[in-house]
């Protein structure tokens, strides 16, 4: 073990690359991201919104015209019709809003259960690939909708009222919202995260010493085959926990400011959260690192190593996504006895704050006991020469 740490951690490149260099790009790219996906649907506060309008109705049009929305209407002909629409594709203006002739007359005239003919249509052209046109259906939308269920007297849905004064009836808060998540993407992500820390050393660490010929001189030694291979085993382990854990926590940080929430990550988990999910990370990184070294050790080279565990990622995804497969954290304790998935069940569990001792006591005595059982293999393998010196 002293022997691979050292290795690892005096070769600086080496240990930027394969534990820092992860989790800075990812926190990097979700800012960026964040930052762009606000600022790509955002209009400018004072923005005046371009609203074309044929044979729109005065009882409306006082209405849309209010000061505080910032809509300018400029009622045009219907002879301009097929101009405008093609300005609102040039994104040269933003909405064009066509009325049926004597608007208020057939609303009045209407009635949905006599009427045979169709109620009386509002045509709204918008652009949604112009933000502000986006923003201004929204605002005209809103109103027309409003306007249309106060013409029936009949009801109101969401009206303001004394628990909510602004008409806001979701209960959800960003916390809320931030939780459901990070409770489908992190098992999915931090697994994946993991393996890929483990797969940058992982392959090098046997296959590697094969290729530069300082294997068997390194089994010459009086060490135990057995100790050696645990040594490799838990060595690797460390340096794909650190990096898992440096990717998973600039992944949760810049969580927020991609999804544009306010939610403080850092104080979102409480100490036991984020113990119990170190007591899961380590013992799945020691079932990646066991199951690396076992391909690591077969392989001939470090490009034949690599070529091996990549499959194994697509095992990580569908075992990462697992509670969305299965709708849920399954309760069956025999479901916590099989290595990865039920490390994800578990990373959905705590995550989701309903974590059961018994259940990360069972993954993590299955995982440690499927490591052991991986590191007596590889100690079978350091015995064959044929495997050893195979070139």
């Amino acid at each position: 073990m002293k022997k691979e740490c050292t290795r690892i951690f005096s070769d600086k490149k080496l240990f930027f690359t394969a534990v820092i260099m992860p989790g800075l790009l990812i926190y990097v790219m979700y800012l960026l991201m964040g930052n762009l996906m606000g600022g790509m649907f955002d209009v400018e506060e004072n923005y005046i919104y371009q609203v074309s309008a044929v044979n729109m109705p005065a009882s409306i049009s006082a209405i849309v015209s209010a000061p505080e929305l910032n809509i300018k209407i400029f009622d045009v002909p219907k002879s301009d019709t097929e101009k405008i629409r093609q300005q609102v594709t040039d994104k040269e203006t933003d909405l064009l809003i066509i009325f049926p002739p004597d608007f208020d007359e057939s609303v009045a005239a209407f009635d949905v259960l006599t009427s045979s003919d169709p109620a009386p249509n509002i045509q709204i052209w918008s652009n949604s690939a112009k933000s502000e046109s986006t923003a201004a259906y929204n605002l005209v939308y809103e109103i027309l909708n409003g306007y249309h269920y106060a013409l029936t007297h009949k009801f109101s849905i969401n009206a303001p009222s004394e628990n909510a004064p602004e008409g806001n009836y979701e209960l959800a808060t960003d916390a809320d919202m931030f939780a459901m998540v990070i409770g489908y993407m992190i098992p999915m992500m931090f697994l994946l995260f993991i393996y890929t820390g483990c797969l940058t050393l992982a392959p090098e660490s046997i296959a590697g010493e094969k290729e530069r010929g300082t294997l068997g001189s390194m089994l010459v030694t009086p060490a135990k085959r057995s100790d050696m291979a645990l040594a490799k085993i838990f060595s690797i382990s460390i340096f794909g926990f650190l990096s898992a854990i440096v990717s998973m926590a600039a992944m949760i940080f810049s969580l927020p400011n991609l999804m544009q929430m306010d939610v403080n990550a850092v104080d979102f988990f409480s100490i036991k959260e984020y113990a119990l999910l170190f007591v899961v990370a380590v013992s799945t990184a020691l079932v990646f690192v066991s199951v690396l070294s076992l391909m690591s050790a077969y392989a001939k080279s470090i490009k034949e190593a690599t070529a091996y565990a990549t499959p194994m990622m697509i095992v990580v995804l569908l075992c990462g996504m697992g509670s969305m497969l299965t709708g849920g954290v399954p309760e069956g304790i025999y479901y916590y006895l099989i290595p990865v998935f039920n490390s994800a069940q578990c990373i959905t569990s705590i995550l989701n704050f309903n974590a059961s001792a018994a259940n990360i006591a069972a993954t993590a005595a299955a995982n440690l006991a499927f490591t052991l059982i991986c590191a007596g293999i590889l100690a079978k393998i350091f015995n064959s020469e044929k495997i050893v010196f195979d070139k």
